[in-house]
């Protein structure tokens, strides 16, 4: 039998490898719409690049709000995986300037 309050290293590396992915794909949706909301209020949608704004704010918020409930090791790898999609988005804009 394990003690509870054992320290696993392989149970943590699972929960940061699991917030890792989830804040990854939810970056790329992120900045990937962040594109869109851009085009939106260059074409003068106002409306609806400010409706996009919300929900894209709105859901990144809820996620983070999930990987924190999950525990610290998911919630740091969530933000790790958001802003490595962060990185490579700005990476890719650079290259097509």
């Amino acid at each position: 039998m394990t003690d509870p309050g054992t320290f696993h290293l392989t149970d943590t590396l699972a929960l940061a490898a699991t917030g890792l992915a989830i804040g990854l794909l939810a970056g790329a949706v992120h900045f990937a719409t962040l594109r869109w909301n851009v085009g939106y209020f260059a074409s003068g949608r106002v409306l609806r690049a400010f409706a996009l704004q919300l929900a894209r704010l709105g859901v990144t918020a809820a996620l983070f709000v999930l990987l924190a409930k999950a525990g610290a090791f998911t919630l740091l790898g969530g933000i790790g995986g958001f802003l490595w999609a962060r990185g490579v988005a700005l990476g890719m804009r650079r290259a097509a300037s």
